[in-house]
């Protein structure tokens, strides 16, 4: 088993984990259990495409494992390893990239769960296996690149493009995380003559358990003393979230006396012009919606917690973690009405069109109270 940890190690030094890093985290790990010694690392980076000592990858996964999920035993080991050994990197880098190895056989597959590594780096398949001796397989969280490249930067399109183009010039397991996704990676698929050798589902679970109480910052306790109901929306802040939709939702209720908050929880992204000018520049909202880029694990489920509600509003996703994290603490989702979250959702989730501005406000409306109900109905 060869496992591309390439951006897992840039990860490194991230205290918060995205929730394709966790998926990518518990693979590696899930693989390093079952395989042991037959399981390698192969990390592409800027020194180019080298394969990781074991002891390396597994304290990387062991290190991200404690700063993501809090339960490694021995994180200073893993600490002294990983500061030590990522320093000499160049000086591996040949390991195992010999034709006559034993990595580059048919009993070797190839492992990607990130959208990243060795299919990022033009030939890099055929630098790692140039007889195309690996089976190889890619985990796939979404095409929304390939789909709504109006969603991404300018570049991510044709990124991500080559990036599949690397992985599928061989026969490939293509291995998608729902099955919306898998409708649209067999589609794909065929109108790009990939060469596929078979395809499956594995839909991520949640292994939920409460956090560790940790401190809170004193802007997050803050928050949580207020006495107005608050909605929260979780994830990066980028177009296709719809976060334009909440704050004008807000610019409207911010009518109201003592009217309910909005927290936002997720570091700024990329093509966000008019939701930062809104943040940033809206009077009307300053007392009323609230961001916060950087919580830790437990800061998140006490706010999940004491939410009214989740708002999912996004134009497109390939999963929706947030939403299983809310139902596991009995928190209700509003949720954009597509095809992966009719899949996912608990019951109690709520779906409107992701352009219903009206009624997404009438929703969250009705969540808050006849006190907020009436005075809707009284505004002139």
């Amino acid at each position: 088993m060869l496992f591309d940890i390439s951006r897992l190690v840039r990860s490194y030094d991230q205290p918060f984990a995205t929730g394709v890093d966790r998926i990518d985290l518990a693979i590696g790990l899930d693989l390093m259990e079952r395989f042991g010694s037959r399981c390698y690392f192969v990390h592409a980076g800027p020194h180019g495409i080298c394969i990781l000592p074991q002891d390396l990858g597994n304290a990387v996964l062991q290190r991200l494992q404690h700063m993501w999920n809090g339960n490694s035993s021995s994180l200073e080991t893993v600490e002294r390893l990983t500061k030590l050994r990522l320093k000499y990197e160049p000086h591996v880098r040949s390991r195992f990239l010999r034709e006559d190895d034993k990595i580059v056989s048919t009993q070797t597959t190839y492992v990607v769960a990130s959208h990243s590594g060795v299919g990022k780096v033009s030939g890099g398949m055929s630098r790692l296996d140039p007889l195309r001796k690996m089976q190889r397989l890619i985990y796939i969280h979404d095409l929304i690149p390939l789909e709504y490249p109006e969603y991404q930067r300018p570049a991510t399109k044709q990124q991500f493009t080559s990036f599949l183009k690397e992985l599928t010039d061989a026969p490939v397991i293509a291995v998608s995380n729902s099955n919306d996704t898998d409708r649209r990676v067999k589609k794909y698929a065929a109108e790009n003559a990939w060469q596929l050798a078979a395809t499956d589902v594995i839909v991520p679970t949640l292994d939920f358990k409460k956090t560790p109480a940790t401190p809170l910052t004193p802007r997050v306790s803050a928050f949580l003393q207020g006495s107005s109901p608050y909605f929260v929306i979780l994830g990066t802040i980028e177009p296709r979230k719809n976060h334009l939709l909440l704050l004008q939702i807000w610019r409207e209720l911010s009518q109201l006396r003592n009217p309910p908050r909005l927290c936002i929880i997720g570091k700024r992204g990329w093509e966000n012009e008019n939701v930062v000018d809104m943040l940033e520049r809206c009077p009307a909202i300053t007392e009323t919606v609230f961001e916060f880029a950087e919580l830790s694990d437990f800061e998140v489920q006490r706010m999940l917690q004491g939410a009214t509600a989740l708002l999912f509003p996004s134009f497109a996703e390939g999963l929706g973690i947030p939403m299983l994290e809310a139902a596991a603490l009995g928190v209700p989702c509003i949720a954009s009405d597509i095809p992966v979250f009719r899949e996912i959702a608990p019951p109690r989730t709520t779906f409107l069109n992701p352009l219903d501005g009206t009624g997404w406000l009438a929703e969250i409306v009705s969540r808050t109270g006849d006190m907020y109900t009436q005075q809707m109905k009284d505004q002139p």
